[in-house]
């Protein structure tokens, strides 16, 4: 797996109504996380083509320290993320979310696939497992009915499962 060097990036966020700039809600938030071996390379390629633009535009890049931006560097409003989101959601013919329920669809998912929930929750920055747990787990309604399953199968071959 290829590893990305660890990068500070500026956060820009609406608050009251105008674009601020910060570093994520806490220290806390600022964390290592491993990205699969697809997403690494896509990033590859995407820092390789900011590169490019800092060369391409020269002086006129405005270096803002963002991952995201315009080819001059220029900061992309949060917003306008969120409408491409939706148009891209539209498009696909998804089901309507909010690009915040991305998250909660992350963690559910890496739930439901068995990723332990203290991966789950060091990936989201939560401070607790319970927190992540409580929030993300009352939707999961097979969880139990696989617990069952998968202690039983501790204790009985696949044969014995079938004779039921």
């Amino acid at each position: 797996m290829k590893k990305l060097v660890r990068m500070g990036f500026t956060t820009l966020v609406v608050a009251g109504g105008k674009v601020v700039k910060g570093t994520g809600k806490s220290q806390k938030s600022r964390r290592s996380m491993a990205l699969d071996s697809f997403t690494t390379g896509v990033m590859v390629v995407h820092f390789q083509q900011i590169e490019q633009d800092k060369k391409d535009f020269g002086e006129a890049y405005q270096d803002h320290g963002l991952a995201f931006c315009w080819e001059d560097g220029r900061p992309i409003h949060p917003d306008t993320i969120a409408e491409e989101f939706n148009r891209l959601v539209d498009f696909l013919g998804l089901s309507k979310i909010r690009l915040h329920d991305v998250r909660h669809t992350y963690a559910t998912i890496s739930l439901r696939s068995g990723v332990h929930p203290k991966i789950v929750s060091s990936r989201l920055g939560h401070a607790t497992v319970a927190f992540t747990l409580d929030t993300y787990t009352g939707d999961v309604e097979d969880l139990d009915r696989d617990a069952a399953e998968a202690v039983i199968g501790l204790f009985l071959p696949p044969s014995a499962k079938r004779l039921v």
